[in-house]
Formats: C-alpha cells, structure tokens, sequence
C-alpha cells in the first residue's frame, strides 16, 4: 500500500536527485524527502487504520460471506483457486436457465474471484477450500485500506495539496455508504472498481503532469482490473469519451495528453481482451475500439490545430462534436430500424427514469428505485455539497484526469439518484471531488488573506465526518446476512443456514430448488444445487411464472412446473428431477388462554404487547408486493385493505371522543392505527388464502400440532380495558403436490406473551398420492 501513498512532491524530488546527480544537495534532498514521505505515509495509514476498524467492528458476530452476490463470487474464487488460477476454468452459468442451458455473461464476475483466488494460491494446497473462504472473508481489509489511499493519491495528485488529499482520504474513511457492502465478507463489486479507476486518475494525471506518457500504460492496468472486477466497461468507455470532448472544448488538449490517453488505451484493451467471455453488453474487441477510437479522436483534435487556418482552427471542437454527434444519431436510427436495441433497459432505465417505472421488475426491486435527496445526504454527508465546487475547480484548472474525474462523479451521483445500487461506488467519486472542493476554498481564500473561512471550512467538514463516523458505526455493528435471513433487523438466527445445509446434505446432487429470487446464490453455492432464479438472472419470464406460482393455487403451480420447466412430480412416470420448493418468513407463537396459537408474520410493535396483528418481512411481504407486480395481476385481488379501514375505523369510534381530551389516549390512539395500518401484508382476500405461498405456511405451522390463526380474525375491543379476541383458526391444510421435507425454525424475538421465530420450510414437488417420509422439524 506505501507504494501508492507517494506524494507528488515525493515523485518530483526523486526525479530531480536521478536527472542533477547525487552530488547536489544530497543531504537537505534526503531529509526533505523523508520528511515528507513519513509525515504523508503516517496520516494516510492512520485514516486508513480507521476505516478498516470501522469495517471490522462486524467481526464479533459469526463469521460469514456478507450479502448475495458474494457467495457467487466467492464460488467462482473456488473454481479458479482449483484450476491454480486459470481463469478460464469457470463455467458459463447455466443453473438459471434450466433447462434451455443460456449461460450468463462472466465479464462482471469475474475479475474480483480471480485476485481472490491469486491471494489464495499460496494457501490454497495447504487449506483448500478455506483458504479461499478466509481470503474472501478478509479482503475488506485490503479494501478499506486502498480506498483511503486511491482517494489521497488522485486528489493530492490533481490539485497538489495534501490537505485536499486528507480530506477526501477521510471521507472514504467513514463513509456511511461504503459500510454496508463493505464490511467483512462482503466483495462488492463496484467499489473495487471505483478503487481502480482513482488508481488510474492518479497515474494518467502523472503521465500528463510530468509529459511522461510512457506513464500512461501503467494507468492502464488498474483500469484493467476495474474492467474485469467491477464490469462497467460502458459507463468508463462513456465517460472518458465525454472527458476527451470537454478537454477539446476547453482547448487543453496537447501531444502528452493524446500519448498518455492512448497508452493507456491499448494495455487495458489488450489485457481485457484476454478477460473470458464478455464485459458488460460489449464484447473486450469492441470496448478496445472504443477506447482507442478516443484516442484518435485526441490526435484528431491536434492535427486539424495544426493545419486549419487560426480563424477556423478555433471552432475545430464545434466541428468534432457535430461531426460526433451526427454520427451517434445516425448509429441510434440505424440500429433501431434494424430492430437492435442500443441501450440496454439497465443503462436506459437510468437515462430515462420515467421508463424505469414501466419495467415490472425495477418497480420491485429497491435498489432500482429512485431516492430522495434527502436519502443521498445521508449517504454522502457534506461531501455531497463541497463535490460540487470540486467539480467547478477541475473544470476550470484540470487536464483529461481531472475532466475524467469530473464526469464520472456527475454521472454516478445522477445514476445513484435513479439506481441506488450505485451508492458504494459513487462514495469513492465523490470524495476525491469534496476534497478538491476543500482545496480550492482554501486556496482561493489565501487571496484575500481571510484566515478565519478556511478554519471554518476545515471545522464544518471536521463536524460533518464525526457524523458519518458515528452512522458508518452503527451501520457497520451488524451480522451478515446469511445469519439475519436478509430481515432489516440485524438479529442472529440459523435458519437459513440450518435449512440449506439440509439441501446439501439430504437431498440429491441433481436435484432442482425453486424459491424467489433473492436467496438463488445461496442454494446454488451453500446448497451446491441448481436453481430456477438466482440474483443474477435476466430472464423475467422465468420470473413472473415463479411469481405466478406462489400467487395461484397447487394445482397451477404444478402445471407450470409440468409444462414450461418440463420438471415431474416424485412418484410420475416422467420423474427424472427431485424438485423441491422453498420460501421463508417470520411466524408467531403465542400463549392464550386456550393454549398455544401460530400467526403468520411478526408483530409490528416487535417486542411490545402481542395485539393481534402481524407484517410481513419475508416471502409473504414480497408475495403481496413485489411478486403480484412482476406477475402483472391487481393488488386488490390478494389484498382486502377495507380491513385496515374498518378496525380503524373502529378504534376511532371507540376512543376518538376520550383522545380529544386526553393526550396520553390520543397517542395511543395513533399508536394503534400504525400497527393495523402495518399489518396491509396480510390483510387477505380469498384468492390469497388460496394461494400456494399461504398454504404452504399453514400446513408447515400445522405440522408443529398447534392451530394458525387467520389474520385480521382476532380483533381489538374496548369493553373493560384494550382486550383481543379469539382468532378464527385455519382448517387443516393437506396440499397434494406439494409435501413439506423440512421446516427450520430459529427463536428470533421473545415478547410478553409470545415468541417470535424466523421459518425456512422446504416442500417437495410429489405425484399426488406419493407417500414421502415424515417433515423433519429443525430449531
């Protein structure tokens, strides 16, 4: 890491003690030079020792791979670590396109599991497959670290001040939107990528700076691996296009620039060539093109300076970018006349959001939706408001580094503003820009010798960073995922983890496993089992006909299994494939006077006094949410929401008059009204409780020996005091296609009179009439 905490003064002064000789001024050069390196080094790493602490504080909970998409890359680590690095040795995925075998692309999967695997290789005879899994576990550390280091080197480098490059070292150091991907066990893909491209800012600006284009081919490297690490080879080809135009522009384009542009072009175009299959939606040949297309187009720029006429030669930007842009157009009409999309719905989703709200699937999904500005403050801080002066500076001072800089924070804090997937790679944009931002009030406020703007400057952004220090914490004080069961409460249970280690070990290695999508990469890599939608699926027919399935009766669901995945039931004649189906969520036991009593769903005062009513933060939130959406039926044909309005209405009734006179009524009054008005998930219609998802909850619950009892059936009165009455239980439920095998159920919340827990139940797919062995019940 001390390799890339180098100042440039550090650079200057080596350069000049080679070029002069060691007999000038070698003693007071060797002190100037240590003393700068070892102040610069120390800070740095101290930020650095910062972040990394405050990644690691979820180091005290049980140790595991964080998030989704992480165990997938953890797998594909696994396979190169196997194959002693060759990185061709992954294969296509085919597991979510059973049974067609469609492979998705590896060009943004890639790259992370091969340094993962590099790192692991000296281990890896020794450890195996451990070696792998820690080097996973602990490579936020290694994150954490360069972060602060990229950040210091790209802004110290573009303005020349260290006190730029602290600042925008610190924001990385307690940014509260690097925290939740980022913490142990956690690969997240775009930030390693934003780590790469500052790398390449800081080198591409010193190969400018210092006319050493030779420079330049080094900043193609890291740019390499942002490529194959993170795959938004798009979005960089994009943005250094739109750099080199602003530079033309500005008229500061010059031999060096071109040089060092192109230099870096060809090494990361040819190292990405030999990247395996595709990079993003364009192909490595095309993506090199491109980038070396930009590089032409500098030398284009130089050579019309030279030969047009001075009165012409100064409207030669106007003419490219017309020229340019005539083109592009041309291109778009073409390609749609031939019915060829040129932007895919992702990229275009954000381009243009008021598409995105047509896409059943983005309307769904939380990291497509676009935020408040008030949520990008809270994950930005102040650092969102000083980026903004720092792109005034690099649009006035810089050269094509700073410009790149530039477009990228605009475009990424757009793009998170649409897409909040963005989030922890924008943080890595934004710092560097605040911290140029701080430089330039600091420089610009020496003019006018007002000492006092610059302290207040500093203490403000000392202020703003103890904030987000104090978030980043609590945000970073949590358990991974796969002991949470992805619930927005970071409370420790093992259902999960208890239920696919009974899909590994209990079941067949070619068995098939259907559940909503979020949980796909960990039955493929935990369960070792392939699966009908995982979190990298882009097939949405599959995934409305799963929505569909949990939406509709057995009977349906078993046809579609039958005719569109060509998947029999254990016990059919064409049974080749043991089919099993899984969905989870919390569930509720509590003691009555009658005895002990099942609700679906947890209480929305969690904790607190047991009402009556229950939410959803599982299968059966996303079941009357996200999966009615995608599978284009109405909300109001599963959801009855006159029964939110009636028991409230009721309660009005019942003590609005005593609320007008006593405060202490009125808020419960409201208290009440939120809790009921929580409970929406569950306020059923007839076709919801015929639904496949509820009964397979009710006949799992049924198989502990205790009634379920129907939501919204058990009511609040007021005769002498708040009272709840009787709920109406379920009949008994025996579905005939689908058999519960297991059922993990983990403690999760006890309250006065009730005991909360989280359930994974797994069915089996069955002939109707086939006799299974008894449910195992597991907690």
């Amino acid at each position: 890491m001390n390799i890339f905490i180098v100042s440039t003064s550090w650079i200057k002064f080596i350069l000049i003690f080679i070029r002069k000789g060691l007999m000038q001024s070698t003693k007071t050069l060797t002190r100037i030079l240590e003393r700068t390196n070892i102040i610069d080094t120390l800070v740095v790493s101290g930020i650095a020792l910062i972040s990394i602490l405050i990644r690691s504080l979820s180091t005290q909970y049980p140790l595991g791979i964080n998030g989704f998409d992480s165990w997938y890359l953890f797998y594909n680590a696994l396979l190169i670590a196997q194959a002693h690095g060759n990185w061709y040795a992954v294969p296509p995925d085919v597991h979510a396109w059973f049974p067609w075998g469609f492979f998705i692309e590896l060009g943004d999967t890639i790259g992370l599991p091969f340094i993962v695997a590099l790192l692991s290789l000296p281990f890896y005879s020794t450890y195996g497959v451990n070696a792998v899994y820690t080097v996973t576990l602990f490579l936020y550390v290694a994150l954490a670290g360069l972060g602060v280091a990229a950040a210091y080197v790209a802004v110290s480098g573009l303005t020349k001040s260290r006190i730029g490059g602290f600042v925008a070292a610190a924001i990385i150091a307690v940014s509260p939107a690097l925290t939740v991907k980022n913490i142990v066990g956690g690969l997240p893909k775009t930030s390693w990528g934003g780590v790469f491209v500052l790398f390449s800012i800081y080198l591409l600006n010193y190969a400018i700076e210092k006319k050493k284009p030779i420079y330049g081919a080094f900043a193609g490297i890291p740019l390499f691996l942002a490529e194959v690490s993170w795959g938004g080879s798009t979005y960089i080809d994009l943005s250094l296009l739109a750099g080199a135009f602003l530079l033309i522009l500005l008229n500061r384009n010059n031999e060096e620039t071109a040089k060092a542009f192109t230099l870096m072009a060809i090494v990361t175009a040819f190292l990405t060539s030999w990247a395996p299959n595709s990079i993003g939606f364009l192909s490595g040949l095309a993506h090199g093109l491109s980038l070396l297309i930009i590089g032409a187009l500098l030398f284009l720029d130089l050579y019309l300076k030279n030969i047009l006429p001075k009165e012409i030669s100064d409207s030669r930007a106007l003419l490219i970018t017309a020229s340019a842009v005539f083109i592009f157009v041309v291109a778009i009409v073409g390609l749609s006349f031939l019915g060829v999309t040129p932007i895919p719905s992702r990229y275009y989703a954000i381009v243009n959001p008021f598409y995105q709200v047509t896409v059943p699937i983005d309307k769904t999904v939380a990291e497509y939706i676009p935020q408040p500005i008030t949520s990008m403050i809270t994950d930005f801080g102040i650092a969102l408001f000083l980026s903004i002066i720092g792109m005034y500076y690099l649009i006035r001072e810089s050269n094509l580094a700073g410009l790149w800089l530039l477009v990228l924070g605009v475009i990424s804090i757009y793009g998170t503003s649409e897409q909040p997937y963005l989030f922890n790679y924008t943080a890595y944009m934004i710092a560097p820009l605040a911290g140029a931002g701080v430089f330039y009030i600091i420089d610009k406020t020496k003019e006018y010798k007002a000492k006092i703007i610059p302290i207040f400057v500093l203490s403000l952004v000392g202020v703003s960073l103890v904030a987000d220090a104090g978030a980043a914490i609590t945000m970073s004080n949590v358990p991974n995922e796969i002991v949470t069961s992805a619930s927005p409460y970071p409370i420790i249970n093992y259902a999960w983890v208890s239920a696919l280690d009974w899909i590994n070990q209990k079941t067949c290695p070619h068995a098939f496993i259907l559940s909503w999508w979020d949980y796909g990469y960990w039955e493929e890599v935990i369960g070792n089992r392939s699966v009908i939608a995982e979190n990298n699926t882009l097939n949405g027919t599959q995934i409305k006909l799963m929505a569909e399935m949990f939406l509709n009766n057995e009977t349906f669901a078993a046809t579609v299994l039958e005719k569109d995945f060509h998947l029999y039931p254990y016990g059919n004649p064409n049974y080749t494939i043991p089919v099993y189906i899984i969905a989870y969520d919390a569930v509720t036991q509590v003691n009555t006077s009658s005895g002990e009593e099942w609700y679906i769903g947890y209480p929305p005062d969690l904790g607190g006094e047991f009402l009556g009513y229950t939410t959803s933060l599982g299968d059966i939130g996303k079941a009357m949410g996200a999966m009615t959406v995608i599978a284009g039926y109405p909300i109001n044909e599963y959801l009855n929401t006159s029964l939110i309005t009636s028991e409230i209405s009721y309660l009005n009734s019942t003590l609005g008059s005593i609320a007008q006179y006593d405060p202490s009524v009125a808020t419960e009054l409201n208290e009440l009204s939120s809790i009921i008005g929580q409970a929406y998930p569950l306020a059923w219609t007839p076709k919801a409780y015929n639904s496949l998802i509820v009964n397979m909850f009710v006949e799992a619950l049924e198989g502990t020996g205790y009634p379920v009892i129907a939501p919204f059936s058990s009511k609040l009165e007021f005769i002498s005091g708040l009272q709840t009455t009787p709920g109406t239980p379920f009949p008994e439920i025996h579905m005939v296609y689908f058999q519960p095998v297991y059922v993990a159920l983990f403690s999760w919340v006890k309250g006065p009179n009730y005991e909360t827990y989280i359930m994974v139940m797994i069915y089996q797919f069955v002939q109707p009439g086939t006799i299974i062995p008894e449910c195992v019940y597991y907690g």
